[in-house]
């Protein structure tokens, strides 16, 4: 039997859904920013399954893919053993230029 992969978020994802909670609890309160944070990290656990269902974005670097919830990218990367979540973006912001901020490796 194959050892199910490990969900691993780099500390530039997990800001990322610190800021969206800020934002979301700003307009519309915790319980909603709790939520929507919640279905944004839900989106994750189909990876582990099945690494492979975002499409490649080696335009942006090597071995990346994106899946997304709504207007939310989620930029990940994917080993036998893991899923990396990497960042998760607002489809409104600059990608190619935040993925070059940090560190977009594993």
């Amino acid at each position: 039997m194959d050892t199910p992969r490990r969900l691993r978020l780099t500390e530039q994802a997990e800001e990322d859904l610190i800021e969206i909670w800020t934002f979301v609890a700003e307009r519309q309160g915790a319980a909603a920013a709790s939520a929507f944070v919640r279905k944004i990290q839900s989106r994750f656990e189909p990876l582990l399954v099945h690494p492979e269902l975002g499409p490649r974005r080696d335009d942006l670097a090597p071995g990346l893919r994106v899946h997304f919830h709504q207007k939310y990218a989620l930029y990940y990367r994917h080993t036998d053993r893991e899923v990396i979540i990497v960042r998760v973006l607002h489809g409104s912001r600059d990608a190619r230029a935040l993925l070059g901020e940090g560190d977009a490796s594993p």
